[in-house]
């Protein structure tokens, strides 16, 4: 190989490389929201289905009222799937745990680390509004 071509092919390397799998989103992910009454985990678990709902690139396929889970995503797809789960902690709180991935090795769209962070605002939002009222 010329030296031309070799550093044609170096540069071409080094951007796809730089490409593949990097999240869009490097920012600070907000912290899973917890509720700790019946109302505010009810506000908080209706507000995780309507974001996955409207956020994920799947269906609901299980849904129970603690746990909800998508399709997976595969074949390449930038679409994301999800699973969300309400978990138990101390003092009878619960946690709202999600986690969104994507079957495409270049990143999925929208980005996984926005969804959540975004996943995470959104419902911990929700549950704020219903103690307040």
């Amino acid at each position: 190989m010329k030296t031309p071509q070799k550093i044609a092919f170096f540069g071409l390397s080094v951007m796809l490389a730089g490409c593949a799998g990097t999240p869009t989103y490097q920012g600070p992910i907000a912290a899973a929201p917890v509720c700790a009454s019946p109302a505010q985990c009810a506000a908080e678990w209706n507000e995780a289905r309507t974001f996955v709902v409207n956020n994920a690139g799947y269906k609901i396929e299980t849904y129970s009222p603690q746990f909800l889970q998508t399709y997976n995503s595969v074949g390449e797809s930038t679409g994301l799937a999800a699973t969300v789960n309400m978990q138990p902690m101390p003092g009878g709180r619960f946690k709202i745990a999600a986690s969104f991935w994507c079957d495409n090795s270049l990143g999925c769209f929208p980005d996984q680390r926005a969804t959540l962070n975004a996943f995470n605002k959104a419902v911990a939002a929700a549950g704020t509004q219903d103690v307040a009222h």
